[in-house]
């Protein structure tokens, strides 16, 4: 990791030590972050993010507001607490390169601090070209202009919300519907039994999907199918089970200062499209009848709204669901049966390049049992960015 992070730092150094000394003639009056020359542009991007919060009537054990991970009941022990963080501070180097009759080449890179320990970790590196994208980068069901911004990275409890190594594709009918379907590395979080256990994977997960956009618009119909393999200990053989879900997702601006936005998901085997389900092992379960594994249906829903309050601040809210669609296919008293994620924020954007947010924040987690646990953030966000 050190040697990451030194050549990460030299790489920069070399290359504005390049910049500096081949000046363009509108020099001063652009980015020290931005590199031009020829027909290559490298841009660098920062942002230090600090947040401190206070969690209480129950407590999140994560940095991120994952209603499924908090206690069901209540804990004593785990009412409260307090937490400074600045690991989601970033950084990211873009650099394009334009091919005459052929188009651009687009070379990205992000990292944050989020890995163990606050290492370096990577978020994002790909490579771009003609709509083919190839490396790690955001799934293609995730849809951001159908969630209203919050303090809290994960977002909603609904949403589809990871990066992934993929090999995809995107383009377009016209200037409003576009496409996109890709083969995405997959992740699978099983609960094994006794009679059977965790497999490596053979099959990628295809999502796709068909998104309209207009001025006050969108709406993005998506889908994915999955083949995921698990081990049966007696027979010493790999079985494979399919899982499918459909999203569906939008926003409508109704006026110039007040947007709505929704998104909604329902399948079988697809936890990891869904915020809270993806943090538990619920890919595939126990059979109630067999021995074997299964399936089982879930979805999610959110609806969220923005109100721009004036040209330097603005409000957001959001409501979420996320949860098994029934009880009797899959009954362990403390498992994870449904959760709630409500949020309230208020962004402050007065000084050019800072934004000042505050945020609270309340989740809600029912087991199998019907015990429930809930809990709540109060946060506060400075981010400074370049």
């Amino acid at each position: 990791m050190k040697k990451l992070v030194t050549l990460l730092i030299v790489s920069i150094l070399c290359i504005n030590s390049y910049s500096q000394s081949t000046p363009s003639k509108n020099a001063e009056s652009k980015s020290p972050f931005l590199i031009e020359k020829g027909n290559t542009t490298i841009k660098f991007g920062s942002f230090v993010r600090f947040v401190t919060f206070a969690d209480f009537d129950g407590v999140v054990p994560n940095y991120d507001f994952i209603s499924s991970t908090m206690s069901a009941p209540n804990q004593w022990d785990k009412q409260s607490r307090l937490s400074m963080d600045a690991s989601g501070t970033r950084l990211n180097m873009k650099a394009v390169q334009k091919l005459e009759g052929f188009g651009d080449i687009e070379f990205f890179v992000e990292a944050d601090f989020r890995g163990t320990g606050d290492a370096l970790r990577l978020r994002h590196a790909y490579i771009s070209f003609k709509g083919l994208t190839v490396g790690q980068s955001w799934s293609f069901m995730t849809d951001f202009l159908a969630n209203a911004p919050t303090i809290d990275v994960q977002g909603v409890s609904s949403r589809t919300f990871f990066r992934t190594p993929l090999i995809g594709y995107k383009g377009s009918f016209n200037d409003k519907l576009s496409y996109g379907i890709s083969l995405d590395f997959p992740i699978i979080k099983i609960t094994a039994t006794s009679a059977t256990r965790v497999v490596n994977q053979r099959y990628p997960d295809i999502p796709l999907f068909l998104m309209y956009k207009g001025k006050r618009a969108h709406l993005k119909l998506a889908g994915v199918l999955r083949a995921i393999d698990y081990g049966v200990n007696s027979t010493e053989k790999v079985e494979t089970l399919l899982g499918a879900g459909v999203q569906i997702s939008g926003s409508i601006k109704l006026t110039d200062k007040f947007m709505l936005v929704s998104q909604g998901i329902y399948g079988k085997g697809v936890a990891r499209y869904i915020n809270d389900l993806a943090a538990l092992n619920l890919d595939l379960v126990p059979s109630s009848v067999s021995t074997s594994l299964q399936t089982l249906p879930m979805y999610s829903l959110s609806l969220g709204a923005r109100a721009d309050l004036s040209k330097k601040l603005y409000g957001t809210a959001n409501f979420s669901v996320a949860a098994l669609a029934n009880k009797k296919d899959y009954y362990l008293p403390a498992e994870y049966y449904k959760g709630n994620y409500f949020s309230a924020s208020l962004f402050w954007t007065g000084v050019k390049n800072l934004t000042i947010a505050g945020e609270y924040l309340h989740g809600y987690r029912l087991n199998m049992n019907d015990t429930h646990g809930t809990a709540n953030r109060v946060q506060l966000m400075f981010m400074y960015s370049w």
